[in-house]
């Protein structure tokens, strides 16, 4: 009778362990791979702050244009024995119908100052006891301008006694950023006079 010898591992394929090569080369390409990805997301990270950043300047930026120019639309045209509109290309003055923090449709004295803080140009409002920053632009410098009424820019306007109640057709804030401009007009929507009376003129209440 025949005897069968029969191998132990027979039909089984053999597993090996991985060589010390072996496990280097896969623990280099893992270490790559996490890299790329760590890499990855933190320029997605940084790209996602960036955005969020300058969304959230321009809403300050278009924030600061809407206010600035709803205070000054309705500036009130003073009599000639009354405070009209003064400035220069650092500041103004008026009386307004739209201040910022008072009820809207009373004549209040309102303020709008630029000042360099520290090479930030900062701008700025006043209205009574309350002062507050209203935007800022880094490394910019600025100024307010006053167009008369022959549509020539000026940079001051300071009334004359018997010419007081005079508003200029519109004021303007210019920005200067690097290479970009920025200009932000605001045309009066008021009566640039006021209107006097003949009995006010009689009686001496002009």
């Amino acid at each position: 009778m025949k005897m069968m010898h029969l191998l132990p591992n027979a039909g089984v394929r053999q597993q090996r362990a991985f060589t010390l090569i072996e496990m280097l080369v896969v623990m280099i390409i893992v270490a790559m791979v996490v890299t790329l990805v760590v890499q990855g997301f933190g320029y997605s990270l940084g790209l996602y702050q960036r955005v969020v950043k300058t969304q959230a300047h321009a809403y300050q930026q278009a924030f600061a244009y809407r206010w600035f120019t709803s205070s000054l639309q309705s500036q009130v045209a003073m009599r000639p024995k009354d405070r009209g509109l003064e400035g220069n290309q650092h500041q103004l003055s008026t009386y307004s119908y739209a201040p910022l923090l008072g009820q809207q449709g009373m004549k209040t004295f309102i303020y709008w100052e630029l000042e360099d803080r520290s090479g930030e140009l900062v701008l700025s409002y006043r209205e009574g006891a309350q002062r507050f920053t209203v935007t800022s632009w880094p490394g910019a410098t600025g100024q307010f301008q006053y167009m008369d009424i022959e549509k020539v820019w000026k940079d001051k306007w300071l009334p004359v006694k018997d010419d007081v109640t005079a508003l200029p057709s519109a004021i303007r804030l210019q920005v200067y950023q690097g290479d970009e401009v920025f200009n932000y007009v605001v045309n009066n929507e008021t009566r640039q006079r006021a209107i006097i009376t003949a009995e006010e003129k009689m009686y001496g209440r002009e």
